[in-house]
């Protein structure tokens, strides 16, 4: 059986994914935006050589010292900030990189292009997870790669910034399978990819 290649995305009403500044700070600290129905269905995450460094860094920290305050944040971390440094701690994190040297984490591994995230596709496991901003998930999208998509709604309008799909060049068909009302009025939406 093939694995499902799945990106989990927050997003505001206008559909950004982030300010134009990259800044996400819009998202706030609901435990409601980690997804652990899907955390707890995959053992692998794919990631851009770009967020890598920064997830590494943030994750490992929470992983090292989970009293102290995070050098990003100011704020020591959440019990599920915990969790999911735990997660990401345990779980192979291939990372899209043609350079492995850049990778200092036990469970990082290079994956060099998406053609090989197609191989890892095809391999025995669980799901797998697309740990990524909108051009990585948008790459997915627009080479046909995502089995669902699962977006974090959130009630803000942030006028601009980084749209999820705006460097996806063509047309592609989801079907929504599934909705959940959450807290602070928080929407998650599960779309299938119909290909």
């Amino acid at each position: 059986m093939t694995r499902k290649i799945v990106a989990s995305m927050q997003i505001s009403l206008d559909g950004m994914a982030e300010r134009a500044n990259g800044a996400t700070d819009w998202i706030g600290s609901n435990p409601d935006t980690f997804d652990w129905e899907l955390f707890d269905r995959v053992d692998a995450c794919v990631l851009g050589r770009a967020m890598y460094p920064d997830y590494e860094q943030y994750w490992r920290a929470i992983i090292a010292d989970p009293a102290t305050p995070l050098a990003a944040t100011g704020a020591i971390p959440t019990t599920d900030e915990i969790r999911y440094a735990k997660f990401a701690d345990r779980t192979t994190h291939y990372v899209l990189t043609h350079s492995p040297d850049e990778l200092d984490w036990p469970v990082a591994q290079a994956i060099g292009d998406l053609g090989a995230v197609q191989r890892l596709r095809e391999s025995p496991g669980r799901d797998i997870y697309v740990v990524g901003g909108p051009t990585t998930v948008g790459n997915f999208v627009e080479r046909g790669l995502l089995d669902e998509l699962r977006l974090t709604v959130h009630p803000v309008v942030l006028g601009g910034g980084t749209p999820l799909f705006g460097r996806v060049s063509s047309e592609h068909r989801f079907a929504l399978v599934g909705s959940e009302q959450l807290d602070d009025g928080l929407v998650r939406l599960a779309y299938q990819n119909l290909r």
